[in-house]
């Protein structure tokens, strides 16, 4: 689990390289406060993604007294993963001392031009979601643009999106330009761009409807090739608890057809009884009649 920071683990504990430790929390034990910026979690596709992906950012807690704990970062998180029904969830757990240190090396952080979507992330989610700094702020701080700023909080926030950067199947630029679409055009997109390994100029170019995406170029019918593609994406974010038996009746069918097709000749082979000539049919239906 990448937090952005070089870990190791003692003890099945794993510890971040700024001091603060990952543990697996139980979720009856996280306390949710008042003080999380947005009002209304819209959670649905987040719920989607880590059903389909896991969770790929830890949340972020601090100690209370007892066996308790705070959620300072991560609400839309602990949502999602209490609506899948999990008991424990990934930790972040950092001391007082650590939430009141100096946001310096944050700061610096996120001056570098190197920097790890994932760690871009744990950054920008530590000044806007934890210190309530505002976009306008954090531009100052780290000299870009307001703009850029809220587009990187944008894309670690979209639930499909985030995902894909975060796993490094797609350029953070390239999400980007992403944003400004309708939820199934993203998709569809986000979906082509990862699986033919698009650039950024390559999605900025469908985005805006260029090339094989304008609007008056006609639609071509996947061929098999697609059909087939589009079928194993499909099978592969499928998890083996979501079969029926039916499907499991309709798949052990299928893949006994990818077998004998697989061990089919390529070649054309000549038929093993000739056709009868057509002297000798015709003579036969004589007969017949």
């Amino acid at each position: 689990m990448d937090t952005g920071a070089k870990a190791s683990t003692t003890n099945g504990v794993t510890h971040a390289g700024n001091g603060s430790k990952i543990e697996l929390l139980a979720l009856s034990s996280i306390v949710v406060t008042g003080n999380n910026p947005r009002r209304a979690l819209v959670i649905e596709e987040l719920v989607q993604s880590i059903a389909a992906h896991g969770l790929l950012q830890p949340i972020v807690v601090r100690r209370r007294r007892g066996a308790r704990y705070e959620l300072i970062a991560g609400h839309r998180r602990f949502a999602a993963v209490t609506e899948l029904g999990w008991t424990t969830v990934p930790a972040v757990i950092r001391s007082d001392a650590q939430l009141e240190a100096p946001v310096l090396g944050l700061v610096e952080n996120l001056q570098r031009r190197d920097l790890h979507p994932t760690e871009e992330a744990a950054a920008l989610e530590a000044l806007v979601r934890v210190r309530g700094w505002t976009t306008r702020q954090v531009a100052c701080a780290v000299k870009r643009s307001q703009a850029y700023v809220s587009k990187r909080l944008r894309v670690f926030d979209d639930p499909l999106l985030a995902p894909a950067v975060l796993s490094d199947q797609l350029s953070i630029s390239a999400a980007e330009e992403l944003l400004g679409l309708d939820e199934r055009t993203r998709n569809k997109l986000l979906s082509l761009a990862i699986e033919e390994q698009w650039d950024r100029q390559q999605v900025r170019a469908a985005a805006r409807g260029k090339g094989r995406f304008a609007a008056n170029h006609p639609e071509r019918e996947p061929g098999l090739t697609g059909r087939l593609r589009k079928v194993r994406l499909e099978l592969r974010a499928l998890r083996a608890d979501q079969l029926t038996e039916s499907d499991r009746r309709e798949l052990r069918i299928l893949f006994q057809d990818l077998a004998i097709m697989g061990r089919a000749p390529t070649e054309v082979r000549a038929p093993i009884f000739p056709p009868l000539e057509q002297s000798s049919v015709g003579s036969r239906r004589q007969r017949s009649k």
